[in-house]
Protein backbone atom coordinates (compact mmCIF):
# COMPACT_ATOMS: atom_id res chain seq x y z
CA UNK A 1 0.00 0.00 0.00
CA UNK A 2 1.23 3.17 -0.96
CA UNK A 3 0.00 5.56 2.12
CA UNK A 4 0.83 9.47 3.16
CA UNK A 5 -1.40 8.37 6.26
CA UNK A 6 1.04 5.74 6.38
CA UNK A 7 0.66 5.37 10.76
CA UNK A 8 -2.89 4.66 9.84
CA UNK A 9 -2.28 2.16 7.22
CA UNK A 10 -0.01 0.45 9.69
CA UNK A 11 -1.92 0.64 12.76
CA UNK A 12 -4.64 -1.45 10.72
CA UNK A 13 -2.50 -4.15 9.71
CA UNK A 14 -1.31 -3.76 6.30
CA UNK A 15 1.90 -5.48 5.73
CA UNK A 16 3.70 -3.22 3.55
CA UNK A 17 3.43 0.25 3.18
CA UNK A 18 5.12 3.00 0.90
CA UNK A 19 5.11 6.79 2.52
CA UNK A 20 3.95 8.26 -0.12
CA UNK A 21 4.18 12.43 -0.28
CA UNK A 22 0.71 13.87 0.44
CA UNK A 23 -3.02 12.79 0.50
CA UNK A 24 -3.41 14.46 -2.82
CA UNK A 25 -0.59 13.55 -4.82
CA UNK A 26 0.84 10.02 -2.77
CA UNK A 27 3.40 9.41 -5.77
CA UNK A 28 5.06 12.33 -6.53
CA UNK A 29 5.08 16.00 -4.98
CA UNK A 30 3.79 18.70 -7.96
CA UNK A 31 5.60 21.32 -6.35
CA UNK A 32 9.14 20.18 -7.35
CA UNK A 33 8.32 20.85 -11.13
CA UNK A 34 7.63 18.38 -13.62
CA UNK A 35 10.71 16.80 -14.02
CA UNK A 36 11.54 16.24 -10.45
CA UNK A 37 8.03 15.07 -9.86
CA UNK A 38 8.05 12.46 -12.06
CA UNK A 39 11.45 11.37 -10.84
CA UNK A 40 10.15 10.77 -7.19
CA UNK A 41 6.87 8.91 -8.90
CA UNK A 42 9.30 6.34 -10.01
CA UNK A 43 11.25 6.24 -7.01
CA UNK A 44 8.01 5.82 -4.95
CA UNK A 45 6.83 2.87 -7.19
CA UNK A 46 10.41 1.45 -7.49
CA UNK A 47 10.30 1.29 -3.53
CA UNK A 48 6.87 -0.17 -3.78
CA UNK A 49 8.13 -2.94 -6.22
CA UNK A 50 10.84 -3.85 -4.02
CA UNK A 51 8.60 -3.46 -1.12
CA UNK A 52 6.52 -6.27 -2.88
CA UNK A 53 9.20 -9.08 -3.04
CA UNK A 54 10.88 -7.76 0.45
CA UNK A 55 10.24 -10.68 3.46
CA UNK A 56 8.10 -9.26 6.57
CA UNK A 57 7.20 -10.19 9.81
CA UNK A 58 4.61 -7.75 10.13
CA UNK A 59 3.68 -4.12 9.36
CA UNK A 60 6.53 -2.38 7.80
CA UNK A 61 7.25 1.03 6.40
CA UNK A 62 9.23 1.60 3.56
CA UNK A 63 10.75 4.53 2.62
CA UNK A 64 11.33 6.20 -0.83
CA UNK A 65 13.81 8.62 0.82
CA UNK A 66 16.07 5.98 1.71
CA UNK A 67 19.25 5.21 -0.46
CA UNK A 68 19.51 2.57 -0.97
CA UNK A 69 15.89 1.89 0.36
CA UNK A 70 15.45 0.56 3.81
CA UNK A 71 12.69 -0.75 5.68
CA UNK A 72 11.43 1.09 9.11
CA UNK A 73 9.88 -1.26 11.63
CA UNK A 74 6.53 -0.39 13.29
CA UNK A 75 6.45 -0.82 16.51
Amino acid sequence: MISAIYDLALTTGASRVVRGCRIEHVCGNPTLGAEKDHAYGLTIIRTALGALTAAVTGPTLFDPTESPPETVHAS
